[in-house]
């Protein structure tokens, strides 16, 4: 991967190849920026340029350090981990950082930490941290990764150049003729793939190439489209189908995988109704999500009124709530399902 490759993303690019060209590196990054948003790919690529053997700014990809960094074995590109899901110990940035990088480069000039899910570092972490950015030896430099800036502690942020992942804007042209090279699809399919992830690249790749979650936006919005003439025992399996009722005995990740469903099912809702509710207000479709589907937007627009599709949209924010507090799945979905009905 190239700086040139990444779609977007200018202002950080730039800064990274002034940075290698002018050799003046930071010790401590953080890039910022939601999930599958390109933070890695960014790190990646700049560890790739500076042990590059024939660039200085833009990794080749051909020499034997691209390689090894593309392949995640250069002895100098240290990764950390933990073995906690979601939570990133003292112990485990003691070990893969403050113990370590005090042990000169094996293979190039310089050692590059690159912590992913920098947000998960309890704060003793992030105090552990701290005293190694605060007197690092000049061959270090660290990438804190995050998804939540906001989770660091202000002395981390004081202490390191903070780079935000920008939603992708200018590139779509770029982006959209990609995807349809790539994955075989109309302009229009991949036109509201680009608007569902809403400026995220590498959730567009991702909504792309998963066959599975397209056949579950078209049921999603079936059901919002039609859920006017279902009655009541309908709907009730409605909400069986979409919670995949779970046995006692079920492991973690399976419950995990029915969260996200269910964050993805409030997600293509809410995009749903604000398609609606724009065009009823404007009558234009430029800023519509779902352009494919206008013509069941304009027939729902006409038939709904605006209390109506406001209050449903209040009920996608309350059911987001009252899921993370684990009130009945089943409860919350009805309530959500009869209001839509009213439409």
């Amino acid at each position: 991967m190239k700086f040139q490759d990444i779609i977007g993303q200018t202002e950080i690019k730039n800064h990274m190849i002034k940075a290698l060209e002018q050799d003046q590196i930071s010790h401590a990054y953080i890039i910022n920026g939601e999930k599958d948003s390109g933070k890695m790919m960014l790190a990646r690529t700049f560890a790739q340029a500076f042990f590059c053997e024939n660039s200085k700014s833009e990794p080749c990809g051909e020499c034997a350090a691209c390689k090894k960094v593309e392949h995640n074995n250069h002895p100098d590109v240290i990764y950390v981990t933990h073995e906690k899901p979601n939570l990133i110990k003292v112990d485990d940035i003691r070990d893969q950082i403050v113990e370590d990088m005090y042990i000169k480069p094996y293979a190039g000039a310089r050692k590059i930490y690159i912590v992913e899910n920098a947000e998960l570092m309890n704060e003793a972490a992030q105090n552990a941290l701290l005293k190694s950015l605060e007197e690092p030896p000049a061959y270090v430099t660290i990438f804190l990764l995050t998804e939540n800036v906001s989770a660091l502690l202000d002395t981390i942020l004081s202490r390191c150049i903070l780079l935000n992942i920008c939603p992708v804007v200018k590139e779509r042209d770029e982006l959209e003729r990609i995807l349809t090279k790539t994955y075989q699809m109309p302009d229009y399919e991949a036109d509201e793939i680009i608007n569902l992830a809403q400026g995220n690249v590498g959730k567009a790749f991702s909504l792309a190439s998963d066959e599975e979650f397209r056949d579950f936006m078209d049921r999603v919005l079936n059901l919002a489209i039609r859920i006017h003439s279902c009655d009541e025992f309908e709907i009730s399996k409605m909400a069986d189908n979409l919670i995949k009722i779970q046995k006692d005995d079920e492991d973690e990740e399976e419950k995990k995988q029915t969260n996200v469903d269910l964050k993805e099912y409030l997600d293509l809702l809410e995009i749903w109704y604000r398609d609606v509710l724009l065009y009823k207000s404007t009558a234009n479709q430029e800023h519509i999500y779902f352009k494919n589907r206008l013509l069941d937007v304009k027939k729902q627009a006409k038939r709904a009124k605006y209390d109506t599709l406001n209050e449903v949209l209040e009920k996608i924010g309350v059911c987001r709530n009252q899921l993370r507090l684990n009130i009945d799945k089943k409860t919350v979905l009805m309530t959500l399902l009869l209001k839509m009905k009213e439409i």
